[in-house]
């Protein structure tokens, strides 16, 4: 009878019935060179043993054996991290109703006036935010520095040395040798 034996490619091999999976075997090692003690050979999805006779197992005319190398091992289990510091939370914007009435402020006659600074390169309706020595502008990134430290409505926070060194160093950095500034 003809079997199929499927290695990397197909064989077509000749055997009678009454030869055991241990003579396949030979013959496949004598036509592609791999070990017999290596070998593999599974018919319908169930490995056969060496000293299994062909027609016992199942095989006819026409069957296909599958034939494949042994696996030595595997990959070693990996251990379950342990975390020592609890998951830092993240920040939740926090939704507070009517918000938008901080920046704006009507008079007794009707009258609205705007209680923060306008970004000069964005427009009207964009308002920069206020810090203790500047105002910046989170749209374009444009930033005004107050000269002298902060202005007078605003709280002081820190020492003035501080806010003057802050309010000195753009125009220090201006010599060239800044991140940003053209060459």
């Amino acid at each position: 009878m003809q079997i199929f034996v499927r290695t990397d490619r197909t064989h077509l091999l000749e055997v009678s019935p009454a030869q055991t999976v241990a003579d396949v075997k030979a013959a496949v090692e004598a036509l592609q060179g791999l070990e017999a003690g290596e070998q593999r050979i599974l018919f319908n999805g169930v490995q056969l043993e060496d000293a299994q006779v062909l027609a016992e197992a199942g095989v006819s005319d026409d069957s296909t054996l599958m034939c494949l190398l042994r696996l030595l091992g595997g990959a070693k289990k990996r251990k379950k991290k342990t975390y020592t510091k609890p998951k830092k939370q993240k920040h939740k914007h926090k939704k507070i109703k009517l918000r938008v009435l901080k920046f704006y402020k009507v008079d007794d006659s009707g009258k609205v006036q705007r209680l923060r600074k306008q970004c000069p390169n964005c427009g009207p309706g964009t308002f920069m935010a206020t810090h203790f020595d500047r105002v910046y502008c989170g749209k374009c990134a444009n930033t005004f520095v107050y000269e002298g430290g902060a202005p007078s409505g605003a709280p002081k926070k820190g020492n003035n040395n501080a806010a003057a060194a802050a309010a000195a160093a753009p125009a220090a950095d201006a010599g060239g040798k800044g991140k940003k500034g053209k060459k």
